[in-house]
């Protein structure tokens, strides 16, 4: 035998004895890739995105009815609490968006909770080739999925809300000074589904999880702010709880009145209310990456 064909049967058998390991960035691009795949192939997906779309339409078209008139008379105009208010999907009165009771459950909780119900984990992880990389990219796509449908659905109010704005003859709103709350608004946006995701993971259950998610901000956290309301010293802890601090990164009115104060549940600054529900929100996906491995090694 020659010894260019023994070359290439000793390079043959090498490499299938030794496959190249793909760099992690390629690797994790690969998982997210995947994880799309499952959720683009998901009825649940596009119907909760064209109501998102449907919604906000409905939001731009109904703006101008939040034009109030000025006490010293003059044109109605849109106040810039009220622009945030409405293009955020009501974030302070529902105490989270509309947007993110629709999307948080597709892209939030739905990717590990529907793993773990339908027993497919071990699937995903012998696909993407690593259980870290597998749950990153879940919390990834579930975040950039979020966040791009918040900022379409936030597209599509500002683009109908300013031409309605414009056919009533009204005019244009503050629009720079509503970037900043709707900018931050983004932000909690995309760190929702981390936190749904981490939450998911711990409790290994959609139906608590979703339930979690909905007694939270409505119930927990105010049992919680008035039970530590009477303990001297400690009644400045219920301003940072989670949702809290997002409702006071998110809001819109530079000085709210006492009903929205109650509302909001904090009196933090927009800047250290968003910090702090990442900061929530990143600690609970670090938890979440723990409950997943032993759920994995199980």
């Amino acid at each position: 035998m020659s010894p260019l064909v023994t070359n290439e049967a000793d390079t043959a058998t090498h490499d299938r004895a030794v496959p190249v390991v793909p760099l992690a960035g390629i690797a994790l691009k690969r998982a997210m890739h995947f994880e799309w795949l499952r959720l683009k192939g998901l009825r649940s997906t596009w119907a909760v995105l064209g109501s998102l779309a449907v919604l906000a339409l409905l939001n731009g078209v109904l703006l101008p009815m939040e034009a109030t008139e000025p006490e010293k008379g003059g044109q109605p105009f849109v106040e810039v609490a009220r622009l945030v208010d409405t293009l955020q999907f009501n974030a302070i009165a529902m105490q989270l968006p509309l947007s993110a009771w629709l999307l948080l459950f597709v892209f939030g909780t739905g990717p590990i909770a529907s793993e773990f119900r339908h027993r497919t984990a071990r699937t995903a992880w012998l696909t993407v080739g690593s259980r870290g990389l597998s749950y990153a990219a879940k919390l990834l796509v579930g975040a950039l999925g979020t966040l791009t449908g918040a900022a379409v659905g936030l597209g599509l109010g500002i683009a109908v809300g300013s031409t309605a704005l414009a056919v009533r003859g009204l005019p244009q709103p503050d629009w720079p000074a509503a970037s900043g709350p709707l900018l931050r608004y983004l932000v909690v946006m995309a760190f929702l589904p981390i936190l749904a995701g981490g939450l998911a993971s711990l409790v290994r259950s959609r139906l608590v999880a979703v339930l979690s998610l909905i007694l939270w901000p409505l119930l927990l956290e105010r049992m919680f702010g008035l039970a530590v309301a009477s303990v001297t010293g400690v009644d400045e802890v219920r301003a940072w709880l989670p949702f809290a601090a997002a409702r006071a990164a998110m809001n819109g009115a530079e000085q709210p009145d006492g009903f929205t104060r109650a509302l909001i549940g904090s009196d933090l600054a927009p800047l250290t209310g968003l910090s702090a529900f990442c900061s929530y929100a990143t600690v609970l996906a670090c938890c979440g990456w723990l409950g997943y491995r032993r759920r994995a090694a199980s």
